[in-house]
């Protein structure tokens, strides 16, 4: 048996399960601490006043873009566009496997640790207007997050891999800003999805890439197997 990919899944599993463990462990934290959320509340705030309608325009956009409809809309549009690129199945598939496994372990998260939404109607600027609902980690940061990380994973290789790297970089920091800019959301909150995303989704690639190892090595034995019985019987003849 190759030992070597488990050992290769074991480098990135372990403090990838190790971040989503504290990711989890501080919201926790959070969800009790009356005092920093007030903090955090009066960094809102202050954020929230300082408002254009440029800005305004493009924190309403995102929030439009990596809604659950619409961000949904667009996973399954960047799947299919990777089957088209490669012709391969099993891309389109990982690709959606490392975005949604994560998303929705987002969404589990959020349940989990039950941290309320800001005083959005204390806010001097009101964009949208979300009340209720929970606030920790940010679902609209984790899709664009793992959905851009999953587009950096599927076009590793490729010779503009450094632009998409940077790009979908600016664009998961943008929707994240986004969020505290228009008050939905924690600063802290955006910092954990952006965290979790990422270690969430290389947990994901991990276990999909230890789980074709197994079976090509699967797949080798079975070839050689039919060979060696081919030759057998063969000699009998």
């Amino acid at each position: 048996m190759n030992l070597r990919p488990h050992r290769r899944f074991a480098r990135t599993a372990i403090p990838a399960a190790a971040v989503i463990l504290a990711v989890i462990i501080s919201g926790l934290v959070l969800g009790v601490s009356a005092g920093w959320t007030a903090v955090e509340m009066d960094v809102l705030r202050h954020v929230n006043a300082v408002h254009t309608a440029p800005l305004d325009a493009v924190a309403l956009g995102l929030d439009w873009l990596f809604s659950p409809a619409v961000g949904a809309a667009l996973v399954l549009l960047a799947a299919l566009s990777v089957l088209v690129a490669t012709r391969r199945p099993g891309a389109a598939i990982h690709f959606l496997l490392v975005v949604l496994i994560p998303t929705v372990g987002a969404d589990v998260i959020k349940l989990l640790v039950h941290r309320a939404r800001p005083d959005i109607p204390s806010l001097p600027h009101i964009l949208l207007l979300e009340p209720g609902g929970l606030s920790y980690p940010s679902g609209h940061t984790s899709l664009a997050a793992c959905f851009l990380v999953g587009i950096v994973i599927v076009t590793a290789g490729h010779r503009r891999h450094p632009f998409v790297m940077g790009a979908a970089a600016i664009v998961v920091l943008a929707a994240a800003a986004s969020r505290v800019y228009v008050g939905v959301h924690y600063p802290s909150d955006v910092a954990a999805s952006i965290v979790y995303s990422v270690a969430a989704v290389a947990l994901v690639n991990a276990v999909w890439r230890l789980s074709l190892s197994h079976w090509s090595e699967r797949r080798s034995d079975l070839h050689a197997g039919s060979v060696y019985g081919g030759i057998t019987d063969g000699r009998r003849e």
